[in-house]
């Protein structure tokens, strides 16, 4: 009798750590195992893909372990002689220490090796109490559609549920801080507007007008080596057409031709409050590679490109042959202190350094504009809550460069 209580005490910690290990499987690298034809992989995610079975099962095996073993351990109380309450309370330590704690904790810390272990036993049980998993479940699913009125089970994760699974990948040091910030920005994507990706603002825009000759056009191309230039007849607000500098070798050979015969007189125009995802499917069928940003009035507020867009969607500088120097966002970037350029949205800000700035402005030079009420020097200093923004670099009458201390995660 005394080999039967060991017995069913390894039977209890047997089904405690299977339940623990099969449910905490990394069932990402089980698929991946399975996809490159391992047939272990296969049956153990082919078991993983019925958790009622299983675990209905464990719980019955479990259960009865630990219904029979108080049970035999009264019966040995009584024919030895012992305390029967004594023997119940070790037995009670004995479940707990042994059947409970150790083995979960040991499927916790290696929990895909144990379910490759444990999953050829719990397979075949589930096959044995196949009529009482059947019925318990049927019982179950009949209460939980009477409690959840019909409704279907929400299976799919949240966007939410989605950045904290990034963030214990990054925890864990499965993602870099990089990779972290790209995944979260393709999952923010879908809730940004024009102004968050907008990196070339009025002021920073170089146009040319329409009345332009072929000299003109070509010293702008030479001294501003872009790709597309916005076409403007009388001002900047009145932007008719995007010239491509590609064309400027054709027009080379006849220098008499006008600049609108050049260029694309069906500019893309988008406010700054649409949807990014929106305006980046528009540039897509339209074949449109740069767009012109207008505000609330219909005033010109700046251009867009793809490149502006996908540098918002993951979070990396693309840079090309035309690139003379980088205008970098994000110059230097810690747990406690970041260096940015002004012209940095503050959607962007707040996700990657963790703030909650006030997002009634769009990018952080005019929030600090707007809270200094005047034009700052290099090096003014200014505290809002934890944070203190300096003014490191001016350029005109821009902000060019700031940095930013969070007080709080400075290490003391």
């Amino acid at each position: 009798m005394v080999i039967a209580i060991i017995l069913l005490i390894f039977v209890s910690l047997f089904f405690s750590g299977s339940e623990t290990a099969l449910t905490a499987t990394n069932k990402v690298k089980l698929q991946t195992k399975a996809a490159n034809a391992d047939k272990k992989s296969e049956n153990l995610l082919k078991l993983l893909s019925k958790p009622d079975e299983f675990i209905t099962t464990i719980l019955i095996g479990n259960n009865i372990a630990n219904i029979l073993l108080p049970t035999l351990v009264t019966m040995v109380a009584l024919e030895y002689g012992f305390n029967v309450a004594f023997a119940s309370a070790v037995l009670t330590i004995t479940i707990i220490v042994f059947a409970e704690v150790i083995p979960k904790s040991v499927a916790v810390a290696f929990p895909d090796k144990i379910a490759y272990v444990v999953y050829p036993v719990i397979q075949f049980m589930t096959i044995i109490f196949k009529p009482f998993t059947f019925l318990l479940n049927g019982l179950t699913g009949l209460i939980v559609k009477w409690l959840s009125n019909g409704e279907e089970d929400q299976t799919t994760f949240s966007k939410e549920e989605l950045r904290a699974m990034v963030d214990i990948a990054g925890t864990e040091g499965t993602f870099k801080k990089e990779e972290s910030h790209r995944i979260k920005g393709v999952l923010d994507f879908y809730n940004l507007n024009v102004n968050d990706a907008l990196k070339t603002p009025r002021v920073d825009i170089i146009a040319l007008p329409i009345t332009s000759s072929y000299e003109q056009v070509r010293d702008i191309v030479i001294r501003y080596p872009f790709t597309r230039y916005p076409v403007y007849k009388d001002d900047l607000d009145n932007i008719v057409g995007i010239f491509h500098s590609k064309f400027l070798i054709m027009w080379s050979i006849e220098q008499d031709q006008t600049l609108e015969s050049y260029s694309d007189m069906d500019p893309l125009m988008v406010y700054e409050f649409h949807s990014i995802e929106q305006v980046f499917r528009k540039m897509m069928q339209q074949k449109k590679h740069m767009a012109i940003v207008l505000d609330e009035y219909g005033g010109t507020e700046g251009i867009i490109s793809h490149e502006d867009i996908i540098e918002a969607m993951i979070g990396l500088e693309i840079e090309d042959e035309t690139d003379l120097e980088t205008e970098t966002l994000v110059e230097k970037l810690t747990e406690s202190e970041l260096i940015c350029h002004g012209k940095i949205p503050l959607h962007r800000l707040n996700s990657i350094f963790h703030t909650n700035i006030p997002e009634e402005e769009d990018v952080l030079a005019a929030y600090l504009l707007k809270a200094f009420n005047y034009f700052p020097e290099e090096g003014e200093q200014l505290e809002r809550g934890n944070l203190i923004f300096t003014v490191t670099a001016i350029e005109g009458r821009s902000i060019k460069q700031v940095h930013i201390l969070n007080k709080d995660k400075v290490d003391l």
